[in-house]
Protein backbone atom coordinates (compact mmCIF):
# COMPACT_ATOMS: atom_id res chain seq x y z
CA UNK A 1 0.00 0.00 0.00
CA UNK A 2 1.14 3.35 -0.67
CA UNK A 3 1.97 5.89 2.21
CA UNK A 4 -1.03 8.31 2.58
CA UNK A 5 1.58 11.18 2.37
CA UNK A 6 2.20 10.06 -1.45
CA UNK A 7 -1.15 11.97 -1.99
CA UNK A 8 -1.09 15.86 -2.15
CA UNK A 9 -3.20 18.02 -0.31
CA UNK A 10 -6.25 19.03 -2.54
CA UNK A 11 -5.58 22.39 -2.25
CA UNK A 12 -2.64 22.01 -4.28
CA UNK A 13 -4.65 20.60 -7.45
CA UNK A 14 -6.30 22.70 -10.17
CA UNK A 15 -9.18 22.68 -12.43
CA UNK A 16 -9.84 22.29 -15.95
CA UNK A 17 -12.30 22.02 -18.04
CA UNK A 18 -14.32 22.28 -21.22
CA UNK A 19 -17.89 22.19 -19.85
CA UNK A 20 -17.70 18.55 -21.05
CA UNK A 21 -14.62 16.77 -19.56
CA UNK A 22 -12.78 17.75 -16.53
CA UNK A 23 -9.70 17.32 -15.26
CA UNK A 24 -7.29 17.95 -11.99
CA UNK A 25 -3.29 19.11 -12.38
CA UNK A 26 -1.18 19.05 -9.57
CA UNK A 27 1.78 21.50 -8.54
CA UNK A 28 4.08 19.52 -9.85
CA UNK A 29 2.84 19.23 -13.14
CA UNK A 30 0.90 15.81 -13.08
CA UNK A 31 -2.77 15.35 -14.02
CA UNK A 32 -3.97 12.98 -11.40
CA UNK A 33 -7.93 13.13 -11.79
CA UNK A 34 -9.18 12.90 -15.44
CA UNK A 35 -12.26 12.02 -16.64
CA UNK A 36 -12.93 12.17 -20.68
CA UNK A 37 -15.78 12.22 -22.29
CA UNK A 38 -18.08 13.60 -19.82
CA UNK A 39 -17.08 14.95 -16.33
CA UNK A 40 -18.97 11.66 -14.90
CA UNK A 41 -17.34 9.33 -17.14
CA UNK A 42 -15.28 6.61 -16.12
CA UNK A 43 -11.31 7.66 -14.84
CA UNK A 44 -8.66 7.67 -17.41
CA UNK A 45 -6.03 9.19 -14.88
CA UNK A 46 -7.28 8.78 -11.34
CA UNK A 47 -3.88 8.67 -8.62
CA UNK A 48 -6.25 10.70 -7.35
CA UNK A 49 -8.08 7.67 -5.47
CA UNK A 50 -5.20 5.40 -5.61
CA UNK A 51 -1.82 6.57 -5.99
CA UNK A 52 -0.54 2.93 -7.43
CA UNK A 53 -3.65 1.73 -9.45
CA UNK A 54 -5.19 5.32 -10.55
CA UNK A 55 -3.12 6.48 -13.39
CA UNK A 56 -2.05 9.84 -14.24
CA UNK A 57 -0.16 11.98 -16.69
CA UNK A 58 2.89 13.86 -15.43
CA UNK A 59 5.53 16.36 -17.34
CA UNK A 60 8.23 17.68 -14.45
CA UNK A 61 11.77 18.28 -15.08
CA UNK A 62 14.58 15.99 -14.40
CA UNK A 63 16.43 17.86 -12.12
CA UNK A 64 14.87 19.94 -8.50
CA UNK A 65 13.12 23.30 -9.77
CA UNK A 66 10.93 25.94 -7.79
CA UNK A 67 7.52 25.75 -8.99
CA UNK A 68 4.61 28.68 -9.35
CA UNK A 69 1.26 28.45 -11.14
CA UNK A 70 -1.38 30.60 -12.20
CA UNK A 71 -4.28 30.83 -14.45
CA UNK A 72 -3.89 32.88 -16.89
CA UNK A 73 -5.80 36.11 -16.95
CA UNK A 74 -9.52 35.69 -17.44
CA UNK A 75 -9.27 31.89 -18.92
CA UNK A 76 -9.55 28.74 -17.90
CA UNK A 77 -5.65 27.66 -18.60
CA UNK A 78 -3.45 26.85 -16.29
CA UNK A 79 0.40 27.95 -16.16
CA UNK A 80 2.59 26.17 -14.31
CA UNK A 81 6.38 27.40 -14.60
CA UNK A 82 9.20 25.16 -13.23
CA UNK A 83 12.96 27.01 -12.38
CA UNK A 84 15.82 24.80 -12.44
CA UNK A 85 19.55 25.91 -11.99
CA UNK A 86 19.91 25.83 -15.68
CA UNK A 87 16.37 27.71 -16.68
CA UNK A 88 12.96 28.07 -16.82
CA UNK A 89 9.94 26.90 -18.61
CA UNK A 90 6.31 27.14 -18.50
CA UNK A 91 3.71 24.25 -18.76
CA UNK A 92 0.42 25.30 -19.90
CA UNK A 93 -2.64 23.38 -19.63
CA UNK A 94 -6.15 23.04 -20.84
CA UNK A 95 -9.40 21.53 -22.68
CA UNK A 96 -9.36 23.09 -26.18
CA UNK A 97 -12.49 25.60 -26.98
CA UNK A 98 -14.14 26.73 -30.18
CA UNK A 99 -17.16 28.21 -31.01
CA UNK A 100 -19.69 25.78 -31.50
CA UNK A 101 -18.15 23.42 -29.36
CA UNK A 102 -21.38 23.15 -27.26
CA UNK A 103 -22.28 20.67 -30.55
CA UNK A 104 -19.13 19.68 -31.68
CA UNK A 105 -16.08 19.49 -28.98
CA UNK A 106 -13.03 18.59 -29.74
CA UNK A 107 -12.89 16.61 -26.27
CA UNK A 108 -9.31 17.09 -26.37
CA UNK A 109 -6.64 18.25 -23.54
CA UNK A 110 -3.95 20.33 -24.68
CA UNK A 111 -0.51 20.42 -22.75
CA UNK A 112 2.38 22.73 -23.89
CA UNK A 113 5.69 23.19 -22.58
CA UNK A 114 7.37 26.32 -23.47
CA UNK A 115 10.99 27.09 -23.07
CA UNK A 116 11.31 30.76 -20.74
CA UNK A 117 15.06 31.19 -20.98
CA UNK A 118 17.96 29.10 -20.45
CA UNK A 119 17.42 24.76 -20.99
CA UNK A 120 15.37 22.80 -18.76
CA UNK A 121 15.22 18.97 -19.42
CA UNK A 122 11.74 17.04 -18.81
CA UNK A 123 10.36 13.67 -18.64
CA UNK A 124 7.02 13.07 -19.87
CA UNK A 125 5.12 9.71 -18.49
CA UNK A 126 1.56 8.67 -19.70
CA UNK A 127 -0.07 5.96 -17.78
CA UNK A 128 -3.49 5.82 -18.64
CA UNK A 129 -5.88 3.22 -16.21
CA UNK A 130 -9.32 2.94 -17.72
CA UNK A 131 -12.32 2.34 -16.08
CA UNK A 132 -11.23 3.75 -12.61
CA UNK A 133 -7.91 2.35 -12.65
CA UNK A 134 -9.18 -1.21 -13.00
CA UNK A 135 -8.35 -1.54 -16.82
CA UNK A 136 -4.78 -1.59 -18.39
CA UNK A 137 -5.08 -0.53 -21.61
CA UNK A 138 -4.24 -1.58 -24.91
CA UNK A 139 -1.35 0.73 -26.21
CA UNK A 140 -0.72 0.73 -30.27
CA UNK A 141 1.88 2.99 -31.89
CA UNK A 142 -0.67 3.66 -35.18
CA UNK A 143 2.06 6.14 -37.12
CA UNK A 144 3.60 9.52 -36.90
CA UNK A 145 4.19 9.19 -33.55
CA UNK A 146 0.29 8.54 -33.05
CA UNK A 147 -0.65 6.23 -29.82
CA UNK A 148 -4.38 4.94 -29.30
CA UNK A 149 -5.23 3.92 -26.03
CA UNK A 150 -7.94 1.58 -25.79
CA UNK A 151 -9.41 -0.55 -23.90
CA UNK A 152 -13.83 -1.40 -22.56
CA UNK A 153 -15.75 1.56 -23.95
CA UNK A 154 -13.56 4.10 -23.64
CA UNK A 155 -10.12 5.26 -25.86
CA UNK A 156 -7.74 8.13 -26.20
CA UNK A 157 -5.34 9.24 -29.22
CA UNK A 158 -2.20 10.53 -28.17
CA UNK A 159 0.04 12.69 -30.26
CA UNK A 160 2.68 15.63 -30.40
CA UNK A 161 5.54 16.84 -30.65
CA UNK A 162 7.57 14.56 -27.60
CA UNK A 163 9.07 11.21 -29.10
CA UNK A 164 6.90 8.69 -27.15
CA UNK A 165 8.20 5.41 -26.57
CA UNK A 166 6.14 2.62 -24.79
CA UNK A 167 7.03 1.33 -21.03
CA UNK A 168 6.31 -1.76 -20.24
CA UNK A 169 2.80 -3.04 -22.03
CA UNK A 170 0.65 -0.38 -21.05
CA UNK A 171 2.17 3.09 -20.09
CA UNK A 172 4.60 5.69 -22.32
CA UNK A 173 7.12 8.02 -21.70
CA UNK A 174 9.20 10.40 -22.88
CA UNK A 175 12.48 12.53 -22.46
CA UNK A 176 12.93 16.34 -23.78
CA UNK A 177 14.29 19.56 -23.78
CA UNK A 178 13.57 22.86 -24.09
CA UNK A 179 15.22 26.03 -24.78
CA UNK A 180 14.56 29.85 -24.47
CA UNK A 181 11.33 30.47 -27.35
CA UNK A 182 10.59 26.33 -28.02
CA UNK A 183 7.66 24.75 -27.54
CA UNK A 184 6.89 20.98 -27.23
CA UNK A 185 3.28 19.84 -27.60
CA UNK A 186 0.83 17.13 -26.17
CA UNK A 187 -2.22 15.93 -27.42
CA UNK A 188 -5.01 13.27 -26.01
CA UNK A 189 -8.52 13.50 -27.42
CA UNK A 190 -11.08 10.97 -26.21
CA UNK A 191 -12.56 8.98 -29.19
CA UNK A 192 -15.08 5.79 -29.53
CA UNK A 193 -12.88 2.72 -29.52
CA UNK A 194 -15.48 1.61 -32.48
CA UNK A 195 -14.59 4.87 -34.55
CA UNK A 196 -10.92 4.90 -33.70
CA UNK A 197 -10.41 1.26 -34.97
CA UNK A 198 -12.57 2.85 -38.64
CA UNK A 199 -11.83 6.76 -38.82
CA UNK A 200 -9.26 7.62 -36.85
CA UNK A 201 -9.42 11.22 -36.04
CA UNK A 202 -6.46 13.38 -38.14
CA UNK A 203 -3.71 14.80 -36.00
CA UNK A 204 -3.23 18.07 -35.68
CA UNK A 205 0.29 19.50 -36.32
CA UNK A 206 2.10 21.87 -33.88
CA UNK A 207 1.24 25.15 -35.64
CA UNK A 208 -2.58 23.92 -35.37
CA UNK A 209 -1.78 23.13 -31.51
CA UNK A 210 -0.99 26.65 -31.00
CA UNK A 211 -3.83 27.96 -32.89
CA UNK A 212 -6.02 25.84 -30.96
CA UNK A 213 -3.86 27.16 -27.83
CA UNK A 214 -4.90 30.73 -28.69
CA UNK A 215 -8.23 30.03 -29.52
CA UNK A 216 -8.84 28.30 -25.87
CA UNK A 217 -7.79 31.85 -24.34
CA UNK A 218 -9.99 33.93 -26.17
CA UNK A 219 -13.27 32.07 -25.79
CA UNK A 220 -12.65 31.82 -22.36
CA UNK A 221 -11.62 36.12 -22.15
CA UNK A 222 -15.02 36.25 -24.13
CA UNK A 223 -17.01 34.98 -22.06
CA UNK A 224 -15.37 36.71 -18.91
CA UNK A 225 -15.74 39.57 -20.25
CA UNK A 226 -19.93 39.04 -20.32
CA UNK A 227 -19.22 39.31 -16.17
CA UNK A 228 -20.46 42.55 -14.64
CA UNK A 229 -18.76 43.00 -10.66
CA UNK A 230 -17.39 46.02 -9.67
CA UNK A 231 -15.48 46.59 -7.03
CA UNK A 232 -11.72 45.15 -4.82
CA UNK A 233 -13.30 41.60 -4.88
CA UNK A 234 -14.18 41.31 -8.59
CA UNK A 235 -11.06 39.07 -9.43
CA UNK A 236 -11.85 36.36 -6.96
CA UNK A 237 -15.69 36.93 -8.24
CA UNK A 238 -15.21 36.10 -11.69
CA UNK A 239 -12.26 33.21 -11.39
CA UNK A 240 -15.47 31.83 -9.36
CA UNK A 241 -17.98 31.66 -11.36
CA UNK A 242 -15.84 30.80 -13.84
CA UNK A 243 -15.39 27.89 -12.05
CA UNK A 244 -19.01 27.18 -11.86
CA UNK A 245 -18.77 27.45 -15.90
CA UNK A 246 -16.28 24.61 -15.84
CA UNK A 247 -18.75 22.55 -13.03
CA UNK A 248 -21.55 22.97 -16.51
CA UNK A 249 -22.20 20.67 -19.12
CA UNK A 250 -22.20 22.45 -21.58
CA UNK A 251 -25.01 20.36 -24.28
CA UNK A 252 -27.97 20.31 -21.22
CA UNK A 253 -27.08 23.16 -19.18
CA UNK A 254 -26.81 21.45 -15.75
CA UNK A 255 -24.35 22.20 -13.44
CA UNK A 256 -22.09 19.64 -11.25
CA UNK A 257 -21.33 19.95 -8.00
CA UNK A 258 -18.20 18.94 -7.77
CA UNK A 259 -15.53 17.31 -10.46
CA UNK A 260 -14.70 14.21 -8.47
CA UNK A 261 -16.02 11.61 -6.32
CA UNK A 262 -14.96 9.79 -3.05
CA UNK A 263 -13.23 12.47 -1.46
CA UNK A 264 -14.16 12.73 2.51
CA UNK A 265 -15.90 15.73 3.68
CA UNK A 266 -13.00 15.57 6.70
CA UNK A 267 -9.50 13.65 6.65
CA UNK A 268 -10.50 10.10 7.56
CA UNK A 269 -14.44 9.81 7.11
CA UNK A 270 -16.94 8.35 5.03
CA UNK A 271 -18.96 10.87 4.05
CA UNK A 272 -17.18 10.71 0.68
CA UNK A 273 -19.57 10.65 -2.05
CA UNK A 274 -20.12 10.95 -6.13
CA UNK A 275 -20.22 14.63 -6.68
CA UNK A 276 -20.53 14.71 -10.29
CA UNK A 277 -23.89 15.34 -10.80
CA UNK A 278 -26.79 17.85 -10.73
CA UNK A 279 -28.61 18.96 -7.50
CA UNK A 280 -31.33 20.96 -8.12
CA UNK A 281 -31.28 22.91 -4.39
CA UNK A 282 -27.63 23.94 -4.51
CA UNK A 283 -27.70 24.38 -8.62
CA UNK A 284 -30.22 26.67 -8.46
CA UNK A 285 -28.09 28.76 -5.73
CA UNK A 286 -25.16 28.80 -8.15
CA UNK A 287 -27.13 29.86 -11.50
CA UNK A 288 -28.64 32.34 -8.78
CA UNK A 289 -25.52 33.49 -8.45
CA UNK A 290 -24.02 33.80 -12.36
CA UNK A 291 -27.14 35.67 -13.17
CA UNK A 292 -26.57 38.30 -10.79
CA UNK A 293 -23.20 39.05 -12.38
CA UNK A 294 -24.20 38.90 -15.98
CA UNK A 295 -23.99 35.25 -17.14
CA UNK A 296 -28.07 34.83 -17.60
CA UNK A 297 -27.50 32.47 -20.29
CA UNK A 298 -26.10 30.00 -18.14
CA UNK A 299 -29.12 30.67 -15.45
CA UNK A 300 -31.91 29.79 -18.66
CA UNK A 301 -29.74 27.38 -19.36
CA UNK A 302 -30.18 25.62 -16.16
CA UNK A 303 -33.83 26.67 -15.83
CA UNK A 304 -34.56 24.63 -19.00
CA UNK A 305 -32.64 21.41 -17.88
CA UNK A 306 -34.53 21.58 -14.74
CA UNK A 307 -37.63 22.28 -17.00
CA UNK A 308 -37.16 19.25 -19.13
CA UNK A 309 -35.86 16.69 -16.34
CA UNK A 310 -38.57 16.89 -14.34
CA UNK A 311 -41.12 16.69 -17.31
CA UNK A 312 -42.39 19.93 -16.66
CA UNK A 313 -44.03 19.02 -13.36
CA UNK A 314 -42.59 20.04 -10.04
CA UNK A 315 -44.33 17.28 -8.64
CA UNK A 316 -42.11 14.82 -10.62
CA UNK A 317 -38.57 17.14 -9.80
CA UNK A 318 -36.32 14.75 -8.28
CA UNK A 319 -33.45 16.40 -5.92
CA UNK A 320 -30.63 15.38 -8.38
CA UNK A 321 -30.20 14.30 -11.78
CA UNK A 322 -27.55 13.24 -14.10
CA UNK A 323 -25.71 15.98 -15.91
CA UNK A 324 -27.41 14.81 -19.31
CA UNK A 325 -30.83 14.40 -17.16
CA UNK A 326 -30.61 11.06 -16.22
CA UNK A 327 -32.91 10.04 -13.47
CA UNK A 328 -31.66 6.79 -12.01
CA UNK A 329 -27.89 6.76 -11.29
CA UNK A 330 -26.84 3.75 -9.85
CA UNK A 331 -24.32 3.69 -6.99
CA UNK A 332 -21.26 1.15 -6.88
CA UNK A 333 -18.20 0.54 -4.82
CA UNK A 334 -14.98 0.08 -6.25
CA UNK A 335 -13.44 -1.88 -3.36
CA UNK A 336 -9.74 -2.41 -5.27
CA UNK A 337 -9.72 1.23 -4.77
CA UNK A 338 -7.57 2.66 -1.55
CA UNK A 339 -9.03 5.81 -1.75
CA UNK A 340 -7.49 9.35 -1.59
CA UNK A 341 -5.51 9.48 1.75
CA UNK A 342 -7.06 5.91 2.19
CA UNK A 343 -10.49 7.34 2.56
CA UNK A 344 -13.49 4.32 2.26
CA UNK A 345 -15.14 3.35 0.43
CA UNK A 346 -15.26 4.65 -3.39
CA UNK A 347 -18.04 5.37 -4.64
CA UNK A 348 -19.14 6.03 -7.87
CA UNK A 349 -22.92 7.07 -9.05
CA UNK A 350 -25.35 8.39 -6.37
CA UNK A 351 -28.24 6.44 -4.88
CA UNK A 352 -29.77 9.71 -3.58
CA UNK A 353 -31.60 9.77 -7.34
CA UNK A 354 -34.03 7.42 -6.18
Amino acid sequence: MPEHSSYPPIGDYALISDCFSTALVSRSGSIDWCCMPRSDSDSCFGRLLDWERGGFCSISPEEDSETFRSYMDDALVLETRFKTGGGEARLLDCFTMREGGRGDPRRQLLRVVEGVRGRVDLRLLVVPRLDYGELKPWIRYEEEQRYSVIGGDGALMISGDPELVTSGDHDLEASFTVRAGERVRLSIVSVRPEVLDRHPPEVPDSDELDCRLEETLEWWRRWSSRGRFDGPDSPGVMRSAMALKALTYAPTGAIAAAATTSLPESPGGSRNWDYRYSWIRDSAFSMRSLAAIGFTAEAEGFQRFIERSAAGSARQMQIMYGVGGERRITEVTLDYLEGYRGAKPVRVGNAASN
